[in-house]
């Protein structure tokens, strides 16, 4: 990360992928040892929040960037934990939907101010004013935007 001699592009991309490691392990670190959902938990719940309505394991596998596979084992853990459930899906009695629970959005808010307390301490303590962090709110977006969809390997 330290050498001068590489592009600043390269410099920034290897910055921000070892800041964000170094801030998912603590996160997920905290999250777990004070509320016991993982970081994967957590997004599954605020995306479950967010929609206000069912989403089908395939439209959760997306928005986390699971497999399916790790999406059943993230809605498993949080229904044995009463925090969702899996209900028929209202327009196509085949499929099943997932729908958090009052108890899911409880926990949800309890992880939020953990990870707000964490986010503060590791990330927004280190940024100079909001224009600053506007800046990288703007450079990801379109970091994000531009890869969004694009096959995993």
């Amino acid at each position: 990360m330290g050498d001068d001699s590489q592009p600043m592009w390269r410099r920034a991309a290897a910055g921000t992928l070892h800041a964000s490691l170094i801030l998912k392990g603590y996160l997920e670190d905290r999250l777990q040892e004070e509320t016991g959902l993982l970081l994967a938990d957590n997004e599954a719940l605020a995306n479950l929040a967010t929609e206000g309505s069912l989403l089908r394991m395939s439209e959760i596998a997306e928005r986390l960037v699971l497999s399916r596979g790790g999406t059943t084992k993230v809605i498993d853990r949080l229904e044995e934990m009463g925090l969702v459930e899996r209900r028929p899906d209202p327009a196509d009695r085949r499929a099943t939907v997932v729908a958090i629970t009052s108890a899911g959005r409880e926990a949800m808010a309890a992880a939020r101010k953990v990870i707000d307390v964490a986010l503060v301490e590791m990330w927004a303590a280190h940024l100079s004013d909001d224009d600053e962090a506007a800046m990288l709110v703007d450079v990801m977006e379109r970091v994000l935007a531009a890869n969004r969809g694009r096959p995993r390997h």
